[in-house]
């Protein structure tokens, strides 16, 4: 099994570049686990793939972990979960946990393009379940206005 990582150019395991982030003032930060903030999201978070919807949410979690790009986590419910099928792929994260990983239906090819954590390590709870994408795989279009 491949022990790639979601911040990380799977093809160079360079880092990927930092993602902008400007984090609204009326939201809570939390700060968690190894210098990991956690917030709500405002706006809504369209996700696709070749033109098609796989997600559309208006209550994402933003997560914003140290250089790493900025990541969107998608309740399952918002995500069109028919179009994924579960991935060979798993990561682990020492601060967040075993991650799983889904790849676009029907069959798998081109790698993972999503993950997610069952389970997720003590103080990181509010990730449990929650589904984001690599925003190198897929588009990911943020509009803060809604």
């Amino acid at each position: 099994m491949a022990d790639r990582r979601p911040d990380h150019d799977a093809r160079t395991e360079a880092p990927l570049p930092a993602a902008t982030f400007d984090a609204p003032s009326d939201n809570p930060v939390r700060h968690v686990n190894g210098g990991i903030l956690l917030e709500p999201g405002r706006g809504r978070i369209i996700v696709r793939a070749g033109g098609v919807v796989l997600a559309d949410c208006q209550r994402p979690i933003v997560v914003l972990e140290g250089r790493h790009p900025v990541r969107y986590y998608i309740p399952a419910e918002d995500v069109r979960r028919e179009l994924l099928v579960p991935s060979w792929e798993t990561t682990y994260c020492p601060h967040k946990g075993n991650a799983v990983h889904f790849a676009l239906a029907p069959d798998g090819e081109g790698g993972a393009v999503a993950w997610s954590y069952p389970v997720p390590l003590p103080g990181m709870e509010a990730l449990a379940g929650l589904i984001a994408f690599y925003q190198e795989r897929v588009d990911i279009d943020v509009d803060p206005s809604h």
